[in-house]
């Protein structure tokens, strides 16, 4: 089992610091808990969420993010046109009623 090299703690699924490249417990994670010497470059990046603007969109200004409907408008309704099966169902009525046409017509033909 793996320990930090902080504090010598036994960890079982350690944190890998990205800056100096050690294992360490969750007490010790971040760079200002272990004394890194990546400190300075931890510092530039700023702390996730923080300083994010977010567009008219729900995304950010950064990029990612995920998109969101506004809350003031309504759903709006989508009308008889735009719902497909409707359609089909229409399309197999117009079939059924042109197979029983041509039945119609065969009987008095035959």
């Amino acid at each position: 089992m793996p320990r930090c090299d902080f504090c010598g703690k036994k960890v079982s699924l350690p944190f890998h610091c990205q800056y100096c490249g050690k294992k360490f417990c969750g007490d010790h994670r971040l760079p200002p808990d272990h004394a890194c010497p990546g400190l300075t470059a931890w510092k530039k990046n700023p702390a996730p969420g923080v300083g994010i603007r977010y567009g008219s969109g729900g995304t950010s200004a950064y990029g990612g993010g995920y998109p969101t409907s506004p809350q003031d408008k309504q759903p709006r309704k989508c009308p008889a046109q735009c719902v497909p099966y409707l359609k089909i169902i229409a399309a197999i009525i117009v079939f059924i009623l042109i197979v029983i046409l041509l039945f119609v017509l065969m009987g008095r033909l035959g």
